[in-house]
C-alpha cells in the first residue's frame, strides 16, 4: 500500500495547485484544433439528415451541459482520452447512449424523492468543503457502506444522483472533486467490489475529469490485501490521483478542519440529510403542473442550444475573427440563462439547497412567476 512522508506531501501539494490546465480560456493551438474537430465530428452527428436537428442526442448533451460552458464538457472528453479526437467523440456518443438506457434525465427531473431516503441518511458519502485549493470535498465514510444493506440499484441511484448534484457545487475554474475516503472503522463487511467496480466505470468512461484527488486516510491493514485487487482495475491517470495520508496533520495541509465532519477531528456537524419540507414538495407540484411555462422554457433552451451552435460551426470552419468569438461568448452565455430557466422544470432542490451550499433561487422566482400569472 502506498504511504506519504513530508517530501511527497509538499509533491502532492503542488499537483492539487497546478491543475488549471488546457482549461477553456488557457489552449494552446494544437489544443484549440482537437476542440474544433470534435465539435465537428459533432456536428455532423447533430445534421445527420436522418435525425432531426433537435435530435435526442443534442437535447441529451445540451441538458448534461447544464451551466457550463459546452466547451468545458468536450475539453473533459479530449483530457480523458490524451487528446485523441477519434476517442473523445466515441466517449461522447458512449456517455449520450448510457445517460439515455441509465434514464439520468429522469432521476434528475424525480430528484431525492426516487432514492432511499434511509441509504441517504447512513451520511455514507456527502459534499463538505471546499478544500484549500477550493474544490468540493465529497467525504466517503466507508465504514457507513455495508455491503448488502441496501439494494445495489438503490445504491448505484444515489451515486449517479451524486455526481450529478455535484456538478452543481463545482465553481470556476474547478471542474472536479476532491474524495476523501475516510477509512476509519472499514471491515470486510464494507469491502462492495461490485459497488466499486460501478464507480470506478463512472468515473472514467461517464464523468470523466470529474475526479482532481483521492485522499485515502486511516486505511487499516486489513485493507492492503483489498487495494492488491482494486489497484489494477483503475486507469492509470485515476491511479496517480489516489494518495494514502498517514495522520490529520498531512490530511489539513489540504482541507482546513473547518469543513471536516467532528468524525475526522473536524469542526463540523456530522451529516444529517435535510429532507424535502411539504412546502417544498407543494411548490414543487405547482412548478410540474405549469405545463405551457414548461414548453416555453425547453423552447427557449432549444433556440439557444440551435444559436450556439450555429455560432460554434463559424468558428470551427475556420472564422476566428472576433466578431464570431464574440458571437460565440455571448451564445455561451444565452445558452446558460435559458437552462436557469429551464432548471426548476426538469430538476429538483436538494439537500445542499436546503443548507444554502447551492444558490438556485430560480426554483422560487418561477413559483412566484406562475402564482402572479394565475391570479391575473
Amino acid at each position: 500500500m502506498t504511504t506519504y512522508d513530508p517530501g511527497h506531501i509538499s509533491k502532492l501539494k503542488f499537483i492539487v495547485a497546478g491543475m488549471h490546465l488546457s482549461y477553456v480560456d488557457n489552449l494552446d493551438k494544437s489544443q484549440i484544433n482537437a476542440l474544433k474537430e470534435l465539435w465537428l465530428l459533432l456536428e455532423k452527428e447533430f445534421r445527420n439528415p436522418e435525425k432531426s436537428v433537435n435530435s435526442a442526442d443534442e437535447t441529451e448533451i445540451s441538458l448534461a451541459s447544464g451551466y457550463d460552458n459546452p466547451d468545458m464538457i468536450l475539453l473533459r472528453w479530449l483530457r480523458a482520452k490524451k487528446w485523441n479526437v477519434q476517442s473523445a467523440f466515441q466517449q461522447c456518443r458512449d456517455t449520450i447512449k448510457w445517460r439515455q438506457e441509465w434514464g439520468v434525465k429522469e432521476l434528475v427531473a424525480r430528484g431525492e424523492t426516487d432514492l432511499c431516503t434511509e441509504e441517504i441518511r447512513t451520511g455514507k458519502s456527502y459534499f463538505t468543503g471546499p478544500d484549500k485549493a477550493g474544490r468540493p470535498i465529497s467525504y466517503v465514510s466507508v465504514k457507513d457502506h455495508i455491503k448488502g444493506q441496501f439494494p445495489p440499484e438503490s445504491t448505484e441511484k444515489v451515486t449517479v444522483y451524486t455526481m450529478e448534484t455535484g456538478r452543481k457545487l463545482l465553481r470556476p475554474p474547478h471542474e472536479s472533486v476532491t474524495v476523501i475516503f475516510d477509512m476509519t472503522g472499514f471491515g470486510l463487511k464494507n469491502m462492495d467490489y461490485s459497488h466499486l467496480k460501478f464507480l470506478i466505470n463512472l468515473l472514467e468512461n461517464y464523468y470523466p475529469e470529474s475526479f482532481a484527488l483521492g485522499l485515502i486516510i486511516n486505511a487499516p491493514w486489513i485493507f492492503n490485501g483489498c487495494w492488491y485487487i482494486i489497484k489494477p482495475w483503475l486507469d492509470p491517470v485515476v491511479e496517480s490521483k489516489i494518495h494514502f495520508i498517514n495522520n490529520l496533520n498531512d490530511l489539513t495541509q489540504f482541507v482546513d478542519p473547518s469543513v471536516l465532519p467532528k468524525q475526522l477531528n473536524g469542526t463540523q456537524p456530522d451529516f444529517q440529510y435535510i429532507p424535502p419540507s411539504e412546502e417544498e414538495l407543494a411548490k414543487l407540484a405547482v412548478i410540474r403542473n405549469d405545463h405551457k411555462g414548461k414548453l416555453k422554457a425547453e423552447e427557449e433552451h432549444r433556440k439557444a442550444a440551435e444559436k450556439y451552435l450555429q455560432a460554434t460551426e463559424k468558428w470551427v470552419h475556420g472564422d476566428d475573427t472576433d466578431e464570431i468569438l464574440e458571437e460565440r461568448r455571448q451564445a455561451t452565455q444565452e445558452l446558460r440563462d435559458a437552462f436557469e430557466q429551464l432548471v426548476p422544470y426538469v430538476s429538483t432542490q436538494t439537500h445542499y439547497h436546503r443548507t444554502g451550499a447551492i444558490q438556485e433561487p430560480i426554483f422560487e422566482i418561477v413559483y412566484q412567476r406562475i402564482k402572479e400569472n394565475s391570479q391575473n
